[in-house]
């Protein structure tokens, strides 16, 4: 990872290159794809004092400061629903042949008129199974839960988005994934993770977003860094 701003380095959700690197440095992986949505993408807007790379760039910065051979692809696009995500991108994923896949989907069906949390679960599980079952470790990131959408009542985003956080964990032990739960994250009560629009998270948002899929990998390795966040 390069070097961050002092701001950066100082805002206590997100993480130091050195901390990263420690908490992935038994990380066995050289094989990385990440699936899914806008988010997983890496749309976003900038944030002043915060470099400009994804969540998912920053953590294949990361896994290549302990492993620099690591392949690293991003499959995801702008905004597909779960759906989509599976029928567009797992077979290109499979052919990979990745020993680690990080997805983020079902926040475009979140914003649907009408939301079905049954169906995007059974997407979501036909994405995350043949993965598994190919021999990769799976990172399962569920969204923020306060942004906001212009068409939808702030009460029933929220309600749908820890829904979605709800299913995505059932799914993560049902699997042996490991669950990154973004929805909970203290940082999510905070405007100043997300752009202009309300929904997609900014620069900010992606450094957090690293940050916390950084320390659940590294809790998940076995390591365990010091009580400071950053």
């Amino acid at each position: 990872m390069n070097a961050i701003s002092a701001d950066e380095r100082h805002d206590p959700y997100c993480i130091a290159p050195d901390m990263a690197t420690e908490l992935l440095a038994q990380a066995p992986w050289r094989r990385c794809v990440v699936l899914g949505d806008a988010f997983a993408q890496g749309a976003g807007e900038p944030r002043a004092g915060y470099g400009d790379a994804s969540w998912a760039e920053r953590l294949a910065a990361a896994l290549r400061s302990v492993r620099p051979d690591l392949a690293y692809v991003n499959l995801a696009q702008r905004d597909p629903v779960a759906a989509e995500v599976r029928a567009r991108q797992l077979g290109k994923a499979l052919t990979f042949q990745p020993d680690l896949a990080a997805v983020a989907a079902g926040g475009s069906d979140v914003l649907r008129d009408s939301f079905d949390a049954d169906a995007t679960e059974a997407e979501l599980a036909r994405i995350i199974a043949p993965l598994r079952d190919a021999g990769a470790d799976v990172v399962v990131l569920a969204p923020f839960g306060s942004g906001t959408a212009g068409h939808l009542p702030e009460d029933v985003l929220r309600r749908r988005l820890r829904l979605l956080s709800e299913r995505t964990h059932n799914l993560a032990l049902r699997n042996g994934a490991i669950h990154v739960d973004l929805t909970a994250h203290p940082a999510d009560a905070d405007p100043g993770i997300f752009g202009a629009g309300g929904w997609h998270v900014n620069a900010r948002g992606h450094a957090i977003a690293a940050a916390a899929t950084i320390r659940r990998i590294g809790v998940h390795l076995g390591v365990y860094g010091p009580p400071s966040l950053h």
